[in-house]
């Protein structure tokens, strides 16, 4: 009995590949967001002027570290805008709860309101 799937996990049939390799998929917001994950597919999507550096990146980045190197090259603006936003969000809301902690506020009561306050925008992160 084979357990293993036909297809790569990350593979969708329903998504041409026109990048001549596998594909990285994840959610932004409420849409799904499909990125090239391959060396090669990253570097055709980059503009051109962005092409050496992500080279030179790719060619000094330890074996550890490339996956990581590699999705913060292959994800499109959108998302880098998408995930600042959220980013900029949690740290005001963070912010504004040390305030309300030194004024004398509960602790306990002003962390589960942050983790109400934070798990209310991951809704859509669309503008």
């Amino acid at each position: 009995m084979n357990d293993t799937p036909d297809e790569p996990q990350d593979h969708d049939p329903t998504v041409p590949d026109t990048q001549g390799g596998r594909l990285f998929r994840t959610v932004v917001g409420d849409e799904w967001v499909t990125m090239p994950a391959t060396i090669a597919g990253i570097r055709a999507a980059l503009p051109k002027e962005q092409r050496a550096e992500f080279t030179e990146a790719i060619e000094n980045t330890p074996a550890r570290d490339m996956f990581a190197t590699m999705v913060r090259w292959a994800r499109p603006p959108e998302m880098v805008e998408a995930v600042e936003r959220d980013h900029d969000r949690i740290q005001r809301l963070a912010e504004e709860a040390d305030a309300r902690v030194i004024m004398g506020e509960d602790p306990d009561v002003v962390r589960r309101a942050l983790r109400s306050q934070i798990a209310k925008g991951a809704g859509p992160t669309r503008p």
